[in-house]
């Protein structure tokens, strides 16, 4: 009996048999009796032996895989996001590898590379923020010249050969701001923002802004942008003291919970919010009108685009679909 994880060359030795009779008795081809099929069957459950995927994908030229990169676990529109990728390609017959780059360039890189290698037939992925602010893309496009499928969501970016799916990040800004604006009376609204320098950032903060222009708001110091939480946090103080804002809108998630914390914390509650916002913990709100992304349809489109890519590898037309985002 064989006692390390078995080959096929193994059981052949073990059982005197051709390593083609062995592969086509565990695969259950008509073309091998059915004793002999029987007896290695048998041999290879005792043996605990599992068919090596990867070799079997090299042998068919594909493997059943799609790789996924994402900023961040921990933000639920990723984690929204993963499911509906996930779901889609289920039902379709394809697992995934999911790999996690923690706004890194470097670790975004070294995960392309890896899947690169022959272990996916396709790829997708919401770059990095430090890829999408330095605007380095040559790790991207070394992927996409050696062939391999690869769909961009969530993040804009000026890479022309690859599908994407995004949302009309302006127009749901501008339809945030408004709200505001005409349903809760608001007359000095700001900004929160944790990503204006990132594109579909900036597109929110133009929204925001044609807004107050549309209604003859004075737009000077409406846009608080930072870094880091903490920095929101400090500026957010001092804006609430000094200019008594009577609503906030946040462009993502993050910055608009810790508006909402801050607000509280201080006691202002004349403060109307809405904003980007995939987390349920503000579920506790009623009166809070937030953009919902639809992350879970956007990622079942992001499946969709790379499996239709993959099966259209001449087709020269790249596709960028947009998610409607709903305001509830």
């Amino acid at each position: 009996m064989i006692h390390t994880r078995p080959t096929l060359s193994q059981i052949s030795k073990a059982l005197d048999l051709s390593i083609s009779t062995i592969s086509k008795s565990l695969s259950d081809s008509p073309e091998i009796s059915i004793s002999t099929k029987q007896k290695v069957q048998e041999f290879a459950r005792k043996c605990n032996y599992r068919p090596n995927s990867f070799a079997a994908s090299l042998r068919r030229g594909y493997t059943k895989n799609i790789g996924l990169i994402i900023p961040s676990v921990l933000n639920p529109f990723y984690a929204k996001v993963l499911v509906g990728i996930e779901k889609h390609l289920d039902e379709n017959g394809y697992k995934l590898f999911t790999s996690i780059s923690n706004e890194s360039a470097e670790k975004e890189s070294h995960y392309l590379r890896f899947l690169g290698s022959g272990y996916v037939d396709g790829v997708i992925i919401c770059v990095s923020k430090e890829t999408a602010i330095t605007n380095k893309y040559q790790h991207i496009n070394t992927l996409i010249a050696e062939g391999t499928p690869l769909v961009l969501f969530d993040r804009i970016s000026n890479l022309k050969k690859c599908d994407s799916v995004i949302i009309d990040d302006y127009k749901a800004s501008f339809k945030a701001t408004e709200h505001l604006i005409i349903n809760k009376k608001c007359k000095k609204p700001i900004m929160v923002s944790l990503i204006h320098q990132l594109e579909h950032g900036k597109l929110r903060a133009n929204g925001f802004i044609d807004a107050l222009k549309k209604h003859n708001i004075p737009t000077k110091n409406s846009i608080i942008t930072a870094a880091t939480i903490e920095e929101l946090s400090s500026k957010l103080k001092l804006a609430l003291q000094k200019n008594k804002a009577d609503g906030i809108y946040g462009a993502n998630d993050l910055a608009l919970e810790q508006a909402m914390t801050i607000g509280n914390r201080l006691q202002t509650n004349k403060i109307a919010y809405t904003g980007f916002c995939n987390n349920s913990k503000t579920g506790w709100n009623t009166a809070l009108k937030i953009i919902n992304q639809n992350a879970e349809k956007m990622g079942k489109e992001a499946a969709k685009l790379v499996l239709e890519r993959i099966k259209t590898t001449n087709n020269k037309e790249f596709y960028t679909r947009t998610i409607t985002a709903e305001f509830v």
